[in-house]
């Protein structure tokens, strides 16, 4: 189930995603078939899933988002 109703894929987990420097090994994703009507859009290969983005740490204010690494919890 998506924000958009169901889709239909095929499970799969990638060793490594990577974004620009960041990188997160060992990721649940799902593979769609698309076509150029069916798609995300010119230009855009796919879509980052939680699964992925809950490895880091976001920040989103005036219609950007930033990801970066996750700092370590700070010692008490």
């Amino acid at each position: 189930m998506t924000a958009n109703g169901l889709a239909k894929g095929k499970l799969a987990k990638a060793d490594k995603v990577r974004l620009g420097t960041l990188e997160a090994g060992n990721v649940p994703v799902v593979v769609q078939v698309t076509t150029e009507a069916t798609g995300y859009g010119l230009g855009i290969d796919g879509l980052l899933g939680m699964s992925f983005l809950s490895r880091f740490e976001l920040q989103m204010a005036s219609g950007f988002i930033e990801i970066r690494t996750r700092r370590p919890a700070a010692r008490q």
